[in-house]
């Protein structure tokens, strides 16, 4: 269907643009060898062999800097409103002269009110005022002297934008929204909105979906027992002084249970992760078993205890992130019902059925122990293999999935 109409525009382009430039620079050597023979100018032809691309790089280097120096200031706000494209989009006209209007210092001295007849003297304030002062002056609606203009104060939205909120907002993400615009529109780290959230730098966002958007960057901290303020702002990086004040709290002992408070600055806080002993040679090449926590609760499968990027709608496991070559473990009594080596998606992956519909899925796994073959039952805490990044992934981690037959459940709400 294609390819009669590619062909027809080939042989145009080729026969009208092709043909044409070549006969045209034909024609220009022809003028040139006629113009400047070889026999005469051989070392002008030497010279400009050895040394064209530098004299071309000198003159495209003086040329733009000489134009750098004369060229008129360009800000930010103006930059391209004179260009056709900027006229083709807004219907403006470019040979519009630009007026520059300024308002005086006086006010007309006999002006009516918006919703009567009766005439006031209306002279200019000598007051200043900030932003946040403009916004709660009383200014009453005028008409012009002939009746026509209504004279109303006006804020921007940048000046808008600028009024502090103290509460969380949720916002419903709406079509080309990213995490920066969304930062940006509230002016916020973007990083607020994934720590926030529950998202990493990898999430995907859609329209439609709930974002909790804090009125600060930072992070937000329910105050559980046994809290005081000098020990939130360590554990999150934060400053007491600026918690105080921003949560408008009389002092650092002005919180309750319960609270929640923001912590402006804040940084997320990731449970260090565990000392690593060195293995016996025997157990790096035959491990077996590692003793966890015995419980109703499946076990957690590794000795790597940072999450890297959490359960959500479009990442259906737990990524944990971890060394290579630390050992991943069962989380549960089961038998194997999958061993694969693959080299896209999860990589070298095991699935163990726990019976009652229940299954676990390893991912990423830079060795699976030999002995672990499809039908072995495997007991809880023994160890399948070596964490890695095979597959699709950017970095060492376990990729761990709980399942209930066809579906995945969030795996925190069933390891411990």
């Amino acid at each position: 269907m294609f390819a009669e109409p590619i062909k027809i525009i080939g042989r145009f382009f080729y026969r009208y643009f092709i043909l044409n430039l070549y006969k045209f620079l034909y024609n220009i050597k022809k003028i040139l060898k006629i113009l400047l023979p070889t026999e005469t100018f051989r070392p002008l032809y030497i010279f400009l062999n050895k040394y064209i691309t530098h004299i071309v790089i000198i003159i495209l280097v003086v040329s733009i800097s000489v134009t750098n120096f004369a060229a008129e200031e360009t800000r930010a706000e103006g930059f391209g409103e004179k260009s056709v494209l900027f006229a083709l989009a807004t219907g403006s006209n470019l040979e519009e002269q630009y007026i520059e209007e300024t308002l005086e210092a006086g006010m007309p001295t006999d002006v009516n009110r918006y919703l009567g007849t009766e005439t006031t003297a209306v002279t200019a304030s000598n007051s200043i005022y900030t932003n946040e002062e403009a916004v709660d002056v009383n200014t009453e609606l005028v008409l012009s002297d002939d009746n026509s203009d209504l004279i109303k104060p006006e804020f921007s939205s940048i000046e808008a934008s600028k009024i502090k909120r103290d509460k969380t907002s949720e916002y419903i993400v709406q079509g080309g929204d990213t995490i920066g615009s969304i930062a940006q529109k509230f002016n916020i780290s973007s990083n607020t909105v994934l720590w926030e959230n529950n998202l990493s730098k990898f999430s995907l966002i859609k329209p439609g979906q709930k974002l909790s958007i804090l009125p600060t960057s930072g992070i937000s901290y329910k105050v559980t027992s046994g809290d005081n303020l000098n020990k939130i702002a360590k554990k999150y990086q934060a400053d007491e002084d600026k918690i105080i004040e921003f949560n408008k709290l009389a002092d650092a002992s002005d919180i309750t249970v319960g609270q929640i408070i923001f912590v402006p600055e804040g940084q997320p806080y990731y449970a260090p992760r565990p000392a690593t002993r060195l293995a016996s040679v025997g157990q790096i090449f035959n491990p077996v078993h590692v003793n966890v926590p015995s419980g109703t609760s499946m076990a957690w499968p590794t000795t790597a205890r940072r999450i890297s990027q959490y359960y959500n709608w479009r990442h259906t496991g737990l990524d944990i992130d971890g060394g290579f070559g630390d050992p991943i473990w069962a989380a549960d009594d089961g038998v194997i019902t999958k061993v694969a080596w693959l080299k896209y998606g999860y990589g070298y992956h095991i699935i163990i059925d726990h019976g009652g519909g229940k299954s676990t899925l390893y991912a990423h796994f830079q060795r699976i122990n030999s002995n672990m073959k499809v039908g072995l039952r495997v007991a809880r805490g023994d160890v399948l293999g070596e964490m890695g990044s095979t597959g699709y992934s950017t970095g060492s981690h376990l990729h761990f999935e709980v399942r209930f037959g066809s579906k995945k459940y969030n795996p925190l709400s069933y390891i411990k």
